[in-house]
């Protein structure tokens, strides 16, 4: 139960970051994204911890990672409007939506949903992208030179998730023979 409530928090919790981020409270946003962020760690470990797993939750987990990184990433595109985060979003979004098509249709095929886990590269991707987007949110209060860095950071973030996709396209083809 507390592990649902966790990730319902995370798939909500994008609004009034965007909301603080907006008016201005750019270390509120900060904390409340962290927040969110560290919550997908937490609802994890005490799923497992306390054999609280269930297909809803791991749904809930699934939609809710994918909410609170792409509304964060769509807004910066259009707050920063620059061109290179713009493009690494599009990265981002493109192999989020492909992943989870392929676990869908994986499953939908009768492959067994314990072998279609986050490999140590998606693993990275996820805590590289919360980093950075946390990063972002603090970003005006630092300058040009740190958004550069933070959008590197996002760059190398985008690497690991797009080596994940590859490994999740070798996994499909093992299951598919």
């Amino acid at each position: 139960m507390v592990p649902n409530f966790l990730s319902i928090f995370r798939m909500t919790a994008f609004l009034p970051v965007i909301i603080f981020f907006s008016f201005e409270y750019y270390l509120t946003s900060f904390f409340l994204f962290s927040a969110a962020a560290w919550s997908d760690f937490l609802d994890g470990f005490l799923a497992r911890k306390y054999n609280l797993t269930s297909n809803l939750g791991s749904l809930l987990d699934l939609v809710a990672d994918k909410i609170l990184v792409s509304s964060i990433l769509i807004f910066f595109v259009f707050y920063s409007v620059n061109l290179y985060l713009m493009i690494l979003t599009t990265l981002i979004i493109i192999r989020e939506i492909s992943i989870s098509s392929l676990r869908l249709f994986l499953v939908s095929n009768g492959a067994n949903i314990s072998v279609i886990t986050p490999d140590k590269y998606g693993k990275l991707k996820t805590f590289l992208q919360m980093f950075s987007l946390s990063l972002l949110l603090i970003s005006p209060l630092f300058g040009k030179l740190f958004f550069v860095l933070v959008l590197i950071l996002l760059l190398i973030s985008t690497i690991f998730s797009l080596v994940s996709f590859l490994n999740y396209i070798n996994l499909w083809s093992a299951i598919k023979k």
